[in-house]
């Protein structure tokens, strides 16, 4: 027992035995609990707030929570374990420094602290947003789900900012407010050269207040059209009716027209028939007439006024002009109701012998009589 007791009490690297057993033994048992620890914590902290996440699976809120509370823990078995054994005066970060290897210690301990509660409110701020988009989408509210990424972010860029103060404050003991009143001088330089990042972010606040889309609207821009993904600080991610991916700045939304496609109840269609000169003019009535009453009885079409005339003569083709209404926002199944209705078209063409024209060229030559002449 004295033989046992004296080897615990042996001096090692400025520290007993016994202290570094209970450094490695801290470390040991929790390294090993604490991803069960860090997943019971994470069901608890559900079953805490289950009334107001019902819609929202456990797994999700698991998923979310589990790392960061699993990194909390880490640094707890480490604060521990570092308490149980003591760092000599002497010893520094950099030979001949200011700075001791207990004083780093523990201002990098606080400073992962206040990262890993940071960590733990953004991932909070995650989940509720999560819950706030599934009962917007149960509810079919689609400002709200347009609106809770934007804010999101918004509360999660506030977080990390407060974060980064506190950790000059009440880790490296900095004068925070005289910090902060720098800042303010040095706004207006850091405004001028941040100016286009500026104007991208004052311009995503007039698309969320004034609302010209939402995410899921198909929009044209120019000669882009596509669907509206994602809305963000500085740009807008918009999925082009080829599948690209386009990101377009702020800025650009506001200052451009923009036309909403989904806003609108039709879609039109507008195109010329160019048929051949030489169709006689009883066919060209009968055409015009048969094609005109299609558009008037199909059900796609037949609540918004289409019109078929008789347009000009060509060059080479008499030129109909056909104009209809596809009763739907969406881009391709506007597509799917003119291929409905050029069938028919084409069918009534063929029923009535009609032919479509196409671009024809005459070429005159010169005949030499004197050749011919010779040649007899």
């Amino acid at each position: 027992m004295n033989n046992l007791d004296k080897i615990l009490h042996k001096s090692f690297l400025y520290n007993p035995v016994e202290n570094w057993l209970w450094f490695l033994g801290i470390l040991l048992v929790g390294f090993l609990f604490k991803r069960i620890f860090s997943v019971l914590v994470s069901k608890i902290a559900y079953r805490l707030i289950k009334q107001e996440t019902q819609n929202v699976p456990v797994s999700n809120f698991v998923d979310l929570l589990k790392r960061p509370v699993e990194f909390i823990f880490t640094l707890l078995i480490l604060y521990s374990a570092v308490d149980e054994i003591s760092f000599p005066r002497k010893w520094r970060i950099i030979p001949f420094g200011k700075m001791r290897v207990s004083e780093f210690a523990d201002k990098l301990l606080d400073t992962l602290f206040v990262i890993a509660i940071t960590w733990i409110i953004i991932r909070l701020v995650k989940f509720f947003a999560l819950v706030f988009l599934k009962k917007a989408e149960e509810n079919d509210i689609k400002t709200d789900e347009h609106l809770v990424p934007f804010f999101r972010d918004i509360i999660i860029a506030l977080i990390v900012f407060c974060s980064f103060f506190l950790i000059l404050g009440f880790v490296f003991r900095q004068d925070v407010i005289s910090l902060i009143t720098g800042l303010g001088i040095g706004g207006v330089a850091l405004a001028l050269a941040a100016r286009a990042t500026l104007e991208n972010l004052f311009a995503s606040f007039t698309l969320f207040t004034e609302q010209p889309f939402i995410v899921g609207d198909d929009i044209e821009l120019g000669s882009m059209v596509g669907k509206v993904e994602k809305v963000g600080f500085r740009s807008t991610r918009i999925r082009h009716v080829d599948g690209s991916l386009i990101v377009v700045p702020n800025q650009m939304l506001v200052s451009q027209t923009l036309n909403n496609l989904t806003q609108r109840k039709d879609r039109r269609h507008k195109f010329f028939l160019k048929l051949k000169l030489d169709t006689p003019i009883v066919k060209i009535k009968t055409v015009v007439d048969e094609i005109q009453h299609l558009i008037d009885i199909h059900e796609q079409t037949k609540d918004h006024e289409g019109h078929v005339k008789f347009d000009a003569i060509g060059e080479y083709s008499i030129n109909l002009l056909v104009v209809f209404f596809a009763a739907t926002p969406d881009y391709w199944e506007s597509k799917g109701i003119r291929q409905e209705i050029n069938y028919m078209i084409n069918q009534v063409l063929d029923k009535n012998g009609v032919e479509l024209a196409s671009p024809t060229t005459t070429l005159f030559g010169i005949t030499d009589d004197k050749n011919i002449d010779d040649d007899y």
